[in-house]
């Protein structure tokens, strides 16, 4: 069994004191704490260390050898704690930051915008998969954080909520005639949600075309392929020409939130990527 760090410092006090009560006093521990300490070590490297006398203490040969080797040890001891207390209170390290290629098109450039000014030793490394696969990468420890949609609550799960958008049929601006096509990805399931509550009349005759890019749904949209249905974030990016298909029909509310642990915040580096995250949409 190894020794702890307590018990080669209460040794290395008492070494060079040659003295129990007085290495005591000078520990802040009672006496038959050290002792205890100090037997427990001997069993321990299996020898004994001091030959106890009435004027106090006497290293032994091994006690000797031990010294100089305790204090290499407590040496690296100290280097180590030391480089734990760095990457706790500095600003830098490596985190993975987890979203849907088409949320990060709108809280990424905020987040680098905000790292860049206020704490450039930060590193990211980028996933990009539906929200529920981000949520669950969070929980699991593969992910640091994430810009998450409609996240499942979590026990382990800090959620602090950055705005709300609204999923719903579009097309292009001044479009009348158009091929009969909707344009969705239905593995999400706001479009899920809104397929199932529009009426089939509504549609009678058309096309459902799957595509897991929203940006290529906006992209189709534009160039009069047909209708699609799309966050409206996503719609109105880059100053896309969208405007709703028809207000009759189904929509989803969507929440967008900032998911992560809690032991992100156990570093400092950690404590401000949540600060810089935590933006307003």
């Amino acid at each position: 069994m190894l020794a702890t760090s307590t018990e080669i410092e209460y040794f290395v006090e008492v070494y060079q004191t040659r003295h129990v009560s007085k290495a005591a006093i000078r520990l802040g521990v009672s006496q038959p704490t050290l002792t205890l300490s100090l037997q427990k070590l001997e069993d321990k490297v299996g020898t004994k260390l001091f030959h106890r006398t009435k004027q106090g203490v006497v290293p032994t040969e091994q006690g000797a050898l031990f010294y100089r080797k305790s204090l290499t040890l407590l040496e690296y001891w100290g280097e180590i704690h030391k480089g734990i207390q760095q990457s706790t209170n500095e600003i830098f390290g490596r985190f993975k930051v987890g979203c849907h290629q088409s949320v990060g098109a709108y809280t990424l450039p905020k987040l680098l915008d905000q790292i860049h000014k206020y704490a450039p030793g930060i590193e990211m490394e980028l996933v990009h998969d539906f929200s529920r696969k981000i949520t669950e990468g969070v929980i699991s420890y593969n992910i640091d954080i994430g810009f998450v949609v409609n996240p499942t609550r979590h026990p382990d799960l800090v959620l602090k909520k950055l705005g709300d958008d609204r999923v719903l049929f579009w097309k292009k601006r001044g479009a009348n005639h158009l091929p009969e096509k909707i344009f969705a990805d239905r593995n999400l399931n706001q479009m899920q949600h809104i397929l199932g509550k529009t009426h089939s009349k509504d549609f009678k005759g058309w096309k459902l075309v799957s595509t897991p890019s929203l940006e290529l749904i906006r992209t189709l949209i534009l160039t009069g392929q047909g209708i699609g249905i799309l966050p409206e974030r996503v719609a109105k990016a880059e100053g896309a020409d969208l405007v709703p298909y028809d207000s009759s029909l189904p929509t989803y509310e969507d929440k967008i939130f900032l998911a992560y642990r809690k032991d992100v915040l156990s570093s400092k580096a950690g404590r401000e990527l949540i600060r810089l995250a935590s933006f307003e949409l």
